[in-house]
């Protein structure tokens, strides 16, 4: 077990992420390497113990990258089209033989701003303003409904 909690981490994922339903999300810790004696060992985690490399694939992509410059292992988590169900509570726990570091993120999902807003205003337009065009005219919004 490692046994020192250390500041392995050079850039953890933003604590608080709002993504948006159907879009792509990614993620980004980076991890200094300098004293590591090893390759250190990344693991993404959902609430308290989903390792989710195990759900690679369509939905959620993992990737590593090393620089030989700085000695700095970037790791990537990247959810394809987020969806309510990726909301919640993450963890990247990142470990080198006798040193472990850790990150807590959360996400939460929104819908994709498409929804009520743009029904209203067609129907507004529906209702047909008269020759300002611009202007929302309730009155003759409530006439087109009387009819």
């Amino acid at each position: 077990e490692p046994t020192e909690l250390t500041g392995l981490f050079v850039e953890k994922p933003p604590e608080n992420v709002v993504a948006v339903s159907g879009t792509d999300v990614t993620f980004i810790a980076k991890v200094d390497s300098t004293t590591l004696t090893r390759k250190p060992t990344m693991k993404w985690l959902k609430g308290k113990w989903m390792d989710l490399g195990s759900k690679a694939g369509k939905h959620m992509q993992f990737k590593e990258t090393y620089d030989r410059n700085t000695k700095i292992y970037t790791y990537e988590m990247k959810i394809i089209k987020v969806v309510p169900g990726d909301a919640g509570g993450y963890r990247c726990e990142v470990t080198a033989k006798d040193k472990c570091d850790s990150s807590t993120f959360e996400i939460s999902v929104e819908a994709a701003h498409q929804d009520t807003q743009t029904d209203i205003l067609s129907a507004f337009k529906r209702a047909d303003a008269g020759e300002d065009e611009g202007d929302l005219d309730f009155s003759a919004l409530l006439k087109a409904t009387k009819k």
